[in-house]
């Protein structure tokens, strides 16, 4: 056998891409019909960027939070997206206890919970998905996890969904006002789900040059929002352009 068969690749560090969903009442109908529709497309995508990522193994924890919180995926850990064949209707109905899906969160956030690796982690990303305002104490449960160095360096974003939800919560989960995607109608949610997770995922599970410049969780959320901005308004130029070049037939 030759030195070069002899050669195993390197092992990945991990990268846990949290999903927090809003499963309120006030949730019920399009809205979460349409991010069920959005994550049951969205995991393949995901194992696409995860299979051609030399640097990172992505997996994927999510919870859904209503009166009370419930991870999808299982309690011991986040899943392998080849683990991920079907996705689970969520159903809309209860409170919005963002307060107890923080503090669970918290819990999770730890070498001994979700984040054990013998290969280490990444700062994992975090996205939040809700239409309303907290009903429980949620400032309480968001000053404790900001004392949690995983979610200090993780990528935070926040979609509103339909214009919703309390602008300053968002805020100050994030850290960054302008890490906030404003998701107003069915088609637009769709699309934000699909590309602020891919987007997201690439960014955060890439190894960085010692070169690269120096810059801070919050700046990074928010650039990859613009960033998913650009690409959705791009989009919308581009049909159009093709529907005005119809119409002179």
């Amino acid at each position: 056998m030759s030195l070069l068969e002899e050669i195993t690749p390197a092992p990945r560090r991990i990268m846990t891409l949290f999903y927090l969903i809003d499963s309120s009442g006030s949730m019920k109908g399009t809205k979460i019909g349409t991010v069920n529709a959005a994550m049951e497309e969205c995991i393949p995508l995901l194992r696409e960027v995860a299979q051609a990522n030399d640097d990172a193994d992505i997996k994927v924890a999510i919870m859904q939070f209503s009166s009370g919180f419930e991870w999808i995926t299982p309690q011991n850990g986040p899943a392998d997206l080849e683990q991920l064949t079907n996705w689970r209707d969520l159903t809309a109905q209860g409170l919005t206890d963002l307060g107890a899906a923080l503090t669970e969160l918290d819990k999770r956030l730890s070498r001994s919970e979700f984040l054990s690796s013998q290969t280490g982690a990444y700062a994992p990303v975090i996205i939040l998905l809700s239409d309303g305002a907290p009903t429980d104490d949620w400032k309480g449960a968001l000053t404790k996890i900001k004392q949690n160095n995983w979610f200090k360096h993780a990528i935070k974003i926040a979609i509103d969904i339909e214009s919703g939800s309390d602008r300053d919560v968002l805020t100050e989960f994030t850290g960054n006002s302008e890490a906030i995607l404003d998701a107003k109608d069915k088609s637009t949610l769709k699309n934000m789900i699909h590309k602020v997770s891919v987007r997201a995922s690439e960014f955060q599970s890439h190894s960085k040059a010692s070169s690269d410049m120096l810059t801070t969780p919050e700046f990074d959320s928010a650039a990859i929002v613009e960033d998913v901005k650009n690409s959705i308004e791009s989009e919308a130029v581009s049909v159009s352009n093709d529907e005005q070049e119809w119409g002179e037939w």
